[in-house]
């Protein structure tokens, strides 16, 4: 039955594409092109304070940048085609291949095309599904931050029991599943409502064109969204719910339990440049070991060229002591078109599974980031 509705729904979004919307025949059509963008941001940053058991040089250089891709065109029924190839620039990144399987070399990030028109958007391709989609930019540190990263950055402080599938539980707030192949779509607002829907036939990270792996893999993946944006009054306001829902392998044991998640997020946008936003997200996979509960809250005020930001976020595992809390401060100015400079206090502190190992310390952290 599944295989059935599936096979249905390709067909049905196939048609949409043949048929798509009558067009003007004087409408004037447009060569399909290519622009390149990306981003460029250098960061130092130094230990103001430590308590942990490793011995690590108190200052550090970092970069993070990529190079988009982005290619467009007009078909003649009315509909738009877009793509995005994103390469990473680090010679050595490597990409999470699924909840806690590891990583493997790649310097592709993201890749997709997506189809729109009246009819909404199908995304196809290795990209976040439709809760990512939808619902980063109410998501707490995700919608506030105007500095580094909360979820991305924080190991300027080590951190102890957040490694492999533990950093999306309990360190990282967006229904992330990584970037293997799905079909995504997301509808047009009606009256501020908007829904989502993602399939992904497995979870981990994968461009290889071999079919899943039932026995091993996660498989066969759900996502969906729903939001409503408006205004009430001066404030806006956006609130959204998303989960994620994956089968486990059929080779049994805790490592191939059914994985699932849920998420609940909120924005406020008051008068003068203040925002204020939440995200609370669940882990509730059969595996017991793997249940947890996080929360991601930060504010932002903006006043022309300046930005202020305070975010912080706590985790725990359910089974175990396993814990990770963080708070970052940030100020950001504009130095022109597509520059900006920030500068970020990170405080970090973490515990272990089995309580046995605790680590924590505050960093100072100074980037400069170039939007192309």
């Amino acid at each position: 039955m599944k295989k059935q509705l599936l096979a249905g729904t390709a067909i049905v979004a196939a048609s949409v594409l043949i048929a798509g919307g009558a067009v003007a025949a004087d409408k004037k059509m447009m060569k399909p092109s290519i622009s390149v963008g990306g981003y460029y941001e250098a960061v130092v940053g130094g230990i103001l304070d430590e308590d942990t058991g490793a011995d690590t040089t108190a200052l550090d250089t970092r970069t993070d940048a990529e190079i988009y891709f982005n290619g467009k065109a007009s078909l003649d029924n009315g509909m738009k085609i877009s793509t995005n190839v994103q390469l990473e620039s680090q010679n050595n990144h490597s990409q999470a291949i699924g909840r806690g399987s590891g990583t493997v070399g790649d310097p592709i990030d993201e890749y997709s095309i997506s189809i729109s028109g009246s009819f909404g958007k199908i995304i196809l391709g290795g990209t976040g599904g439709a809760p990512v989609k939808m619902l980063t930019g109410m998501s707490g540190s995700w919608a506030t931050g105007v500095g580094e990263s909360l979820s991305f950055d924080d190991a300027w402080v080590p951190s102890v029991g957040t490694s492999g599938g533990q950093f999306h539980r309990i360190a990282h707030s967006r229904l992330d599943t990584g970037d293997a192949e799905k079909a995504t779509y997301i509808s047009p607002k009606f009256g501020g409502f908007q829904v989502g829907m993602t399939y992904s036939p497995r979870r981990a990270n994968h461009d290889d064109n071999v079919r899943p792996d039932t026995t091993n893999q996660p498989h066969d993946g759900l996502e969906g969204a729903v939001s409503y944006s408006g205004k009430f009054g001066d404030v806006g306001f956006a609130v959204g719910a998303g989960m994620t829902a994956y089968q486990g392998g059929t080779a049994g044991g805790a490592a191939n339990t059914d994985l699932s998640d849920w998420l609940v997020a909120a924005r406020l946008d008051f008068g003068g440049g203040f925002r204020v936003s939440a995200a609370h997200k669940r882990t509730t996979d059969d595996n017991e070991m793997n249940q947890a509960a996080l929360t991601d809250i930060g504010v932002r005020f903006v006043t022309g060229a300046n930005s202020f930001s305070l975010a912080g976020m706590h985790g725990e595992l359910d089974v175990g002591d396993a814990s990770h809390t963080k708070v970052m401060g940030s100020y950001a100015r504009a130095l022109g078109p597509g520059t900006k400079v920030n500068l970020n206090l990170l405080w970090n502190e973490s515990e272990n599974r089995a309580g046995t190992a605790q680590n924590s310390g505050l960093a100072g952290i100074v980037g400069i980031r170039v939007n192309f």
